[in-house]
């Protein structure tokens, strides 16, 4: 009798035990489980770079434009790079040059020219701590047009997360309160 119950006993804990080991959340999970609105931006395509060929590393992206319409962009990137272990805070600076490089390279691709480079406004995290630091860009475009382009990055459970939010020129103080808006918003939406 005692044997049958422990028996029964452990075969209900057996599932509990199983749900409270949880596999890490791939990077698309991560991604998918954004809001599809936030801060007065509306979710658009969602990418998966890992199921391409040699994407492992390069995680997803959510992109999201502005709910009213008209210009503007912003992405959040988050990935690994392949790193053994995860991102972590000491690899941060490499990535953020890194990124960096990749702005001012991407240029001539898409038709645009850095012409100044400062540090942004970091987002703000959990407890009003800088989560995400971020540069930002005064880009002019062929044809005449300008933007405003922040990078900003940081480390979440061992991914990087990039957010690249582009504008276009204008209102800098206005920018820095959208970026803080949906960065903010957005960190929010992972955890």
């Amino acid at each position: 009798m005692i044997r049958s119950f422990l028996a029964g006993a452990l075969l209900l804990a057996l599932p509990v035990a199983a749900q409270e080991v949880k596999a890490p959340e791939t990077a698309l999970q991560r991604i998918a489980a954004l809001p599809a609105e936030a801060a007065g931006w509306r979710r658009a395509d969602v990418t998966d770079f890992e199921a391409r060929p040699s994407g492992a590393g390069l995680g997803a992206a959510a992109e999201y434009r502005p709910v009213a319409g008209g210009p503007g962009v912003a992405t959040l990137y988050v990935y690994d790079r392949g790193l053994a272990g995860g991102a972590t805070l000491a690899s941060l600076d490499g990535e953020f040059t890194q990124a960096l490089r990749e702005i001012e390279m991407l240029g001539a691709m898409r038709r645009y020219r850095v012409e100044a480079r400062l540090p942004g406004p970091p987002v703000l995290g959990a407890a009003g701590r800088e989560a995400l630091r971020c540069a930002q860009f005064a880009l002019a475009f062929d044809g005449g047009n300008r933007a405003d382009s922040f990078l900003c990055l940081g480390v979440q459970e061992q991914r990087f997360v990039k957010l690249r939010m582009t504008l276009q020129a204008g209102a800098p103080e206005a920018e820095a309160q959208q970026l803080q808006a949906l960065g903010g918003a957005l960190l929010s939406g992972m955890r």
